[in-house]
Formats: structure tokens, C-alpha cells, sequence
């Protein structure tokens, strides 16, 4: 199994943990429908705000030799300027789930003058202009695969916003822990 998969595969199964209670064990990491409404309201009221992206995270918490995370993203309107920019996570793997909105994802390709950072919330990162990335429509319901590395961005967004949750693999332990909603 290549790096990639076994990455996935132990995100597949964390997520099975975050959201399976189970009294025996003293229970999982549970997230309400309700808290997960109330998260993406405030990301609303963010945008709201003039902000155009919104990424509060929920829980990220510790799994055995890594890390997980989820939060729930939204960003404003994106139009399409000829121009594909975007990140990549040197150390996370994510999967997004649209849960409202529609557009257009940048993934794959490579960065033109790359530049690097580090980002408080989300550690080592890389961004620029992508090149020969592929462009996939996305809509409710609709799930992302993102490994890392991978460049990744908004082609277009056809809504006035998207809004997604997005499933984090951290194994390198990258970002700080919350168990709380608070």
C-alpha cells in the first residue's frame, strides 16, 4: 500500500471513531447535527462581516500515532479570472464534504514561483499560481479527496458562497488540539 493509501485509509477509520459513541469505551468524539448548524451560521456571519473565507475548526484531536481534525469552511463568491491560485498542506490530508454551494476546485498540477508559509492554523503550507491542474465541478453532497502536497484552489464558485466541512489528517501533529466547541 503506497503512502497516500494507508494515509486515507487511517483517516477513513478516524472518522469512523469521531462519530460512532459507544458507552463501553467512555464514547467518541461526537459533533451534533445542531453544533454542526450553529458552526456553519457563524461561518456565514463571518463572511457577513466582509470576510471571504471562513475555516473555524470544530474538534481536532489525537488518534493514536496522529491527529484529526474537522472544521467547517465557507468562503464568498469566486469568479474566474483566467488565473488558477491556490495551497497545499505540507502535512495534512483532507477530505472535503460540500455541503452547500457550487463551483469549480483547481487540484494537482504544479506551483509557478512558489512561496511558503506557516500558517497558526494549519502549519507548513505552500501556495501560488497552479498550472496544469485539473478543474472538477462540485456541488451538495459531492466529497474531495485532497493529499497532501497536493496544490488545490477555487476555479469559480457559481453560488454567492460554498460551504464545506473538511475532514483533517495530521499526522505530523501540525495543528493544536481542541476537544471543546468552545
Amino acid at each position: 500500500m503506497n503512502t497516500f493509501t494507508k494515509s486515507f485509509v487511517t483517516v477513513a477509520l478516524s472518522c469512523c471513531t469521531l462519530f460512532t459513541s459507544s458507552a463501553d469505551d467512555g464514547g467518541s468524539t461526537i459533533m451534533s447535527k445542531a453544533e454542526i448548524d450553529a458552526t456553519l451560521n457563524q461561518g456565514l456571519a463571518n463572511l457577513a462581516t466582509g470576510r471571504t473565507v471562513s475555516d473555524i475548526v470544530m474538534r481536532h484531536i489525537g488518534v493514536g500515532e496522529q491527529n484529526m481534525g474537522v472544521s467547517v469552511v465557507q468562503r464568498s463568491k469566486v469568479e474566474s479570472n483566467g488565473s488558477e491560485t491556490g495551497i497545499a498542506h505540507v502535512d495534512l490530508d483532507e477530505i472535503y464534504y460540500i455541503v452547500a454551494g457550487e463551483g469549480t476546485m483547481v487540484t494537482g498540477g504544479e506551483f509557478v514561483d512558489k512561496q511558503t508559509s506557516v500558517s497558526a492554523l494549519l502549519g507548513p503550507m505552500e501556495r501560488g499560481e497552479i498550472r496544469g491542474g485539473v478543474l472538477q465541478k462540485v456541488k451538495p453532497g459531492d466529497i474531495a479527496i485532497i493529499p497532501k502536497g497536493m496544490p488545490h484552489g477555487w476555479h469559480e464558485m457559481t453560488t454567492d458562497t460554498i460551504s464545506y466541512i473538511i475532514f483533517r489528517g495530521d499526522p505530523n501533529k501540525v495543528m493544536e488540539i481542541k476537544t471543546t466547541a468552545e
